[in-house]
């Protein structure tokens, strides 16, 4: 059986934050961000970009190219996915040759040199050791990477992520800590634990979680509840769920009630704002 189109729409999940997004306004305040709400929404957006090319650029692709393309992730065995992932990553990575990959027993050691990526990414240069272990219901592993330069940014980053398949529906459960510089050359240490699950029936997504971060020298915590989004690949509108952004003196609230809206609440002033999304998908 193969699992290509659950598990990499599951691995490929990112959660965009559309508080800079245009569209109509309702509701008891349409003036928009303050300055304070601005610079916490623009933190976490050049966050997202930094942990997007860990995430999409190296994770993604090294765990996609194996349990997402030819193995059952509730049946695999460690050797078996990490015999995959020594030989699939050349799926993703060009030129051909830019990454070398070498294993001994469940360890593949992946080494990149001057490789573009996924989505447009480039510069991939570093090491990243991967780990993998058979778990109950599927496989888990850990992605260590020193000093890795992907799109700009620069970061020593370790993961942990478990994929596993229970009664149809997939789960991956993320856990990692990033430091280094952003591409923008800032600071950043970043610290995230998410579980997010697919189910390929319906076609939706779940996800919740926490992160915390510190960016140049301000730092803010984000927390993820009850999101759920379907029609997956068609831009499907969020279904439900609240995205909160906080620092200490300011906070930034995003819930959605279903549809093409999104309702934002900044330290208690609230406001209406469009969504660019399929609300028929």
């Amino acid at each position: 059986m193969r699992t290509s189109a659950s598990l990499l729409a599951l691995a490929a999940l990112t959660l965009a934050l559309p508080v800079g997004c245009a569209g109509r306004n309702s509701g008891s305040d349409t003036s928009g961000l303050d300055s304070e709400s601005s610079a916490l929404v623009d933190d976490n957006a050049e966050t997202d970009d930094t942990e997007g090319d860990v995430e999409e650029g190296i994770e993604e692709p090294l765990s996609g190219a194996t349990v997402g393309g030819e193995v059952e992730v509730a049946a695999a065995d460690a050797e078996t996915i990490a015999e995959k992932a020594r030989t699939n990553p050349g799926v993703w990575f060009k030129p051909a040759g830019c990454i070398v990959s070498t294993r001994a027993a469940n360890v593949v050691t992946h080494v990149f040199t001057n490789c573009t990526g996924p989505w447009g990414m480039a510069s991939f240069n570093g090491t990243v050791i991967s780990t993998w272990t058979k778990i109950a219901n599927g496989v888990q592993v850990q992605h260590v990477a020193k000093g890795f330069k992907v799109n700009g940014a620069t970061v020593d980053h370790t993961v942990t992520i478990q994929y596993t398949k229970v009664a149809g529906v997939y789960t991956k459960t993320r856990k990692g800590a990033s430091s280094g510089t952003t591409a923008k050359g800032r600071a950043i240490t970043h610290n995230a634990d998410y579980v997010t699950t697919f189910d390929p029936g319906s076609k939706c997504i779940t996800r919740n979680g926490s992160s915390s971060t510190t960016i140049g020298a301000r730092e803010y915590s984000r927390s993820i509840k009850g999101y759920e989004r379907c029609g997956i690949g068609l831009g499907g509108c969020p279904k439900s769920g609240t995205v909160t952004l906080s620092r200490p003196k300011v906070q930034v609230e995003l819930s959605f009630p279903g549809g093409q809206e999104v309702d934002i609440t900044v330290n208690g002033k609230k406001f209406r704002r469009a969504l660019f999304c399929n609300a028929s998908a």
